[in-house]
């Protein structure tokens, strides 16, 4: 029987779309192949669910076709240099996105944008960055979310977004494991070379720096799982870790990635619940590993606690900024204090769970995340 989702027809409709054919060189199909299987295997999709993984797959194919072709006509693109990017790493709901929006404020600093990861052709221009009908087109999108999902993770055209959004493309996503129970994907990302996403990640950000110049600054918590691979095709990178306990951590990413698996008719909040603990349980071990592991990689660290970024912004603003290489001048200050008093942490309301919905007992949680807890002597708080 012919498969549900079939490659080969996907990209056929990406290319009847585009009228473009050439994937480029950065390896997709054993990593797209999997997914499928597992979405036909594992995910148990309803007849929506199936036409949603169809425009998803779809509408990567149509970005990469874009990007190949951008790349084909503009080859000073692939002259561009990354160089010495910053990255934000740590658990999940720990201040990164917080942080990733002040760090935006910083004189010289670049952070990839939600409306140029989403449509990235062609090229973002410095003229245009802020005016190019692409923002209004993807802030028309951002604005059909409900609000219990910018109460979770507040979410602009204009506000930089994490860096599943530059190598998306490539078909190595971890975040695809949020959206769909992909068992045998998840399990196969852990057990594969990342090359290939951050070939692709790289790629984007000599695209959207072409035009629109600065020192890079990047956000994304799962990075951590495959941090050996990053350093090889940045090894020149920096890192910033976010800290908090992991007990007021957990519950919170968890109602967060369950907006996206509660779609699915075999949700069960218990069981997602101990699978999604499970997976932040194995990237943070991973990260923890690597950082030991990796020849220089803890001196190119600086960490950073949820409560002093909270309490004193501006104190370790400035402390990463020299980390980073960038100055925080007074310009730099004014921006983010600015974006401090319009975007308080309730603008969009109070984003509300418990950890016993989700199965979880915040005293077990610090057990289980005891080695982390222990090696970044992360400070509990006793209201969960």
């Amino acid at each position: 029987m012919r498969a549900v989702l079939d490659r080969h027809a996907l990209l056929g409709q990406a290319t009847e779309q585009t009228g473009l054919d050439d994937v480029g060189d950065v390896p997709y199909a054993e990593a797209l192949d999997t997914l499928i299987a597992s979405c036909e295997r594992d995910a148990r999709l309803s007849e929506g669910g199936v036409a949603a993984a169809k425009g998803l797959i779809t509408q990567m194919f149509v970005k990469r076709l874009r990007l190949v072709e951008d790349r084909r006509q503009n080859p000073a693109i692939a002259e561009e240099r990354i160089v010495a990017p910053v990255f934000i790493v740590g658990l999940p709901r720990t201040g990164s996105t917080h942080l990733h929006a002040l760090m935006a404020q910083v004189t010289g600093a670049r952070t990839p944008m939600f409306w140029e990861m989403s449509l990235p052709s062609p090229p973002p221009r410095a003229e245009t960055f802020t005016s190019d009908p692409r923002v209004a087109t993807v802030q028309a999108m951002v604005d059909q979310l409900p609000d219990s999902f910018q109460q979770r993770h507040p979410l602009a055209a204009l506000r930089p977004e994490q860096c599943n959004g530059l190598m998306d493309w490539s078909f190595i996503n971890l975040a695809w494991t949020a959206m769909w129970e992909v068992s045998s994907y998840r399990d196969w990302l852990y057990a594969n070379d990342y090359a290939p996403a951050f070939e692709a990640h790289r790629h984007m950000l000599q695209h959207l720096q072409w035009q629109v110049p600065g020192s890079w600054v990047l956000k994304y918590p799962k990075h951590l799982v495959a941090l050996d691979a990053l350093v090889r095709a940045y090894p020149d990178a920096r890192f910033v870790w976010t800290h908090r306990d992991p007990a007021v951590v957990m519950p919170s990413v968890i109602s967060l990635t369950s907006f996206y698996r509660s779609q699915n008719p075999s949700y069960d909040p218990i069981l997602f619940g101990r699978e999604w603990a499970t997976l932040e349980e194995m990237v943070i071990a991973r990260g923890m590993a690597a950082r030991d592991r990796i020849p220089g990689l803890d001196d190119r660290s600086i960490d950073v606690y949820f409560a002093d970024l909270m309490r004193d912004p501006h104190g370790t603003m400035e402390a990463i900024c020299a980390h980073a290489g960038l100055g925080y001048d007074a310009d730099s200050q004014a921006r983010v204090q600015e974006w401090l008093d319009d975007h308080p942490r309730t603008k969009h309301g109070e984003h509300r769970y418990t950890a016993e919905e989700f199965g979880l007992e915040p005293e077990r949680l610090r057990q289980r995340f005891a080695a982390y807890i222990e090696r970044f002597d992360v400070p509990l708080e006793r209201k969960t």
